[in-house]
């Protein structure tokens, strides 16, 4: 993975999901994978709100089709998500 956001944003929907990291790539569409359903997307959404320390709007939710979408919602200095 080239792009650092998308390592992050793989790695925390992998936590949540508990599922093999290879499931989770940056096209893998939301609510593709069988443990992925309402309530783990609403667990998912939250674990990056706490990660960014904000919450999403409508607009951010919304635009979640990928997991990449997930990425573009990370700072590009991941630096900036942790607080450091």
């Amino acid at each position: 993975m080239a792009d650092p956001r998308l390592a992050v944003a793989c790695g925390i929907i992998v936590d949540v999901l508990g599922c093999h990291p290879k499931d989770v790539t940056g096209e893998t569409p939301v609510g593709s994978l069988p443990q992925w359903d309402s309530i783990a997307h609403l667990s998912i959404v939250m674990a990056f709100e706490q990660r960014l320390e904000r919450q999403f709007t409508a607009e951010d939710i919304g635009s979640l089709e990928t997991v990449a979408s997930f990425a573009a919602l990370l700072p590009a200095d991941d630096n900036e998500a942790r607080g450091t």
